[in-house]
C-alpha cells in the first residue's frame, strides 16, 4: 500500500497503467516522496515501447519496465528535496528543465538532459 500515490496518477494517454508499474519501484518512489517532504505530479509513467520511442525516450529506457516516472517541478527548492530524497533511497535522477527523471536501474546514476518534449509549468 503506497502513502502517497493513488493508482489515478499512473497514466499514459488517459489509461491508467499503474498495473504496469514495478512494485519494487513504487516502494521507493513512495519512501522519496515521503523524505523529500513535497508533492509529486507524475507527468509520465509507464509507457509502451511505441510510446517511448514516439518521445524520444532513451534506448533500455526504464518507463517500459514499470521502473520510471518523470515528475513536475518548477522551483529549484523543491528540485533539491526531490533530489537529496532520490539520492537517499537509491533512486536514478534525470534532471530536465522543469521536471525530474526518477528510476530505479541496477547502477543508480545523476544525467541531465535536454527534451524538446519539455512540460509547461
Amino acid at each position: 500500500m503506497l502513502r502517497f500515490f493513488k493508482p489515478d496518477e499512473f497514466v499514459m494517454d488517459g489509461v491508467v497503467v499503474y498495473d504496469q508499474m514495478n512494485p519494487v519501484f513504487l516502494l521507493k518512489l513512495d519512501e522519496c516522496r515521503a523524505l523529500a517532504n513535497v508533492s509529486f505530479i507524475i507527468t509520465s509513467s509507464w509507457r509502451s515501447e511505441i510510446k517511448n520511442k514516439a518521445v524520444g525516450g532513451a534506448k533500455g529506457s526504464m518507463h517500459p519496465l514499470g521502473r520510471a516516472v518523470d515528475i513536475r517541478c518548477a522551483s529549484s527548492a523543491d528540485r533539491w528535496a526531490i533530489v537529496k530524497a532520490a539520492i537517499a533511497v537509491g533512486l536514478t535522477v534525470g534532471i530536465m528543465e522543469n521536471a525530474i527523471h526518477l528510476d530505479n536501474r541496477k547502477n543508480p546514476i545523476i544525467f541531465h538532459y535536454y527534451s524538446k518534449y519539455v512540460l509547461k509549468a
